[in-house]
C-alpha cells in the first residue's frame, strides 16, 4: 500500500513540474541603444575626458550607488545650459548611469561595467550616446544639458516591447490596472532620497506583477507625470498584453503575469516559427517520456 501511494505521489509530482520563467532577463542583457550622428575625432581633450568619465561610472556603481552623474573635464564658464544641450562645442564629458533599485551592489556594477564596454562598440566614436540594459542604464554626451532641466523634461518613448500572448480575462485585466494605476503614482522626494533608488517601486496584484523606476534626479512631480504617460503607452500599445515593458527617456514601466513574462511580439517571425517547432519536439519527446516513466512505475508498483 505505501510503495502505491509512492509511486502515485511520484506520477502527481512529475505531472506538475512547471519551470517558471523568470521576469528578468539577467542584468547586462542588451536592450537598445541610442548614437548620435557627430563623431568626436580621436585625440582629442574630450576623448581623455569621456574615457575617465567611464571610467568612473564602474567604480562609483561599487560603492552601491543606484544612481549617479558625471562631469570629467572643464566646461567654458561662458557655457549656457539651453546653449549645450543644443550641441554646443565643449571638451567636458558629462554622463551617468542608473541601476535597476533591485539589484545588488555587485550586480550593479557588473551590469554597468558590461553596459560601458558595449556602448563603447555600438556607439563607437559619438560624441553622445546611450544604452539601456535589462537592470542599468547608461548615458554619455558633450552637453550639460544632458542631466539639466530640459533633458529630465524629455518623456519621448525609447523602447518598447509586449509579450506576443494576450488575455481578455476579467481578473487579469482587473489585476494589470491595478498594479499599474499604482504604478504610475511614482513614490515622494523623500522616499526616492532615501533609498538612493531614483523612485523604484514594485507593486503586485491577484497574478500580475510590475515595477517602475524614474531617472535619479527627476522631481516626483515630473516622475509621476512621466509614468503616467508610461502607463498611457502601455495601454495604447500593447493593449491586453500578459507582459509588457515601456521605456520613456527618464522613466520606465513593465508588468507581467506569474509564470507568464514571454518573448517580445517584435521579434523574428523566422526566430518564431523556429521556437514553435522547438516547443513541439518538446511537448513530443515529454509525452514519451511521460509514457515509458508511468509504464515502468506501473510494473514496479504492482510487483
Amino acid at each position: 500500500m505505501h510503495l502505491l501511494v509512492g509511486c502515485l505521489a511520484a506520477v502527481f509530482f512529475f505531472l506538475h513540474i512547471d519551470v517558471e520563467p523568470a521576469a528578468y532577463a539577467a542584468p547586462g542583457t542588451f536592450l537598445y541603444a541610442g548614437c548620435s550622428p557627430s563623431r568626436y575625432a580621436p585625440n582629442t581633450a574630450f576623448e581623455s575626458n569621456l574615457n575617465s568619465l567611464l571610467a568612473s561610472m564602474a567604480s562609483t556603481a561599487s560603492s552601491g550607488a543606484t544612481y549617479s552623474s558625471f562631469t570629467s573635464g572643464a566646461a567654458p564658464e561662458a557655457e549656457s545650459e539651453s546653449a549645450a544641450a543644443d550641441g554646443a562645442a565643449s571638451s567636458a564629458a558629462y554622463g551617468l548611469y542608473q541601476c535597476r533599485g533591485d539589484l545588488r551592489p555587485g550586480e550593479c556594477e557588473a551590469c554597468v561595467r558590461d553596459t560601458v564596454a558595449r556602448l563603447g562598440a555600438v556607439c563607437a566614436g559619438a560624441t553622445a550616446a546611450s544604452l539601456q540594459s535589462d537592470g542599468c542604464y547608461v548615458r554619455y554626451g558633450a552637453a550639460r544639458g544632458l542631466v539639466g532641466r530640459r533633458a529630465l523634461a524629455d518623456t519621448s518613448v525609447a523602447y518598447h516591447r509586449c509579450s506576443a500572448g494576450t488575455s481578455g480575462d476579467a481578473w487579469f485585466l482587473r489585476s494589470r490596472d491595478a498594479v499599474l494605476s499604482e504604478l504610475q503614482q511614482g513614490v515622494d522626494d523623500a522616499t526616492a532620497a532615501a533609498s538612493g533608488s531614483g523612485g523604484y517601486k514594485v507593486s503586485a496584484s491577484g497574478p500580475v506583477q510590475g515595477v517602475a523606476q524614474c531617472l535619479g534626479g527627476v522631481a516626483a512631480a515630473d516622475c509621476t507625470s512621466c509614468l503616467a504617460q508610461a502607463v498611457a503607452q502601455v495601454h495604447g500599445t500593447c493593449g491586453a498584453a500578459l507582459a509588457a515593458d515601456v521605456y520613456l527617456v527618464q522613466c520606465s514601466v513593465r508588468y507581467w503575469t506569474n509564470a507568464n513574462y514571454v518573448r517580445s511580439s517584435q521579434g523574428n517571425p523566422e526566430d518564431d516559427a523556429g521556437r514553435t517547432v522547438a516547443i513541439a519536439i518538446g511537448i513530443s519527446a515529454g509525452v514519451a517520456a511521460l509514457v515509458v516513466f508511468i509504464s515502468f512505475l506501473r510494473k514496479a508498483c504492482s510487483s
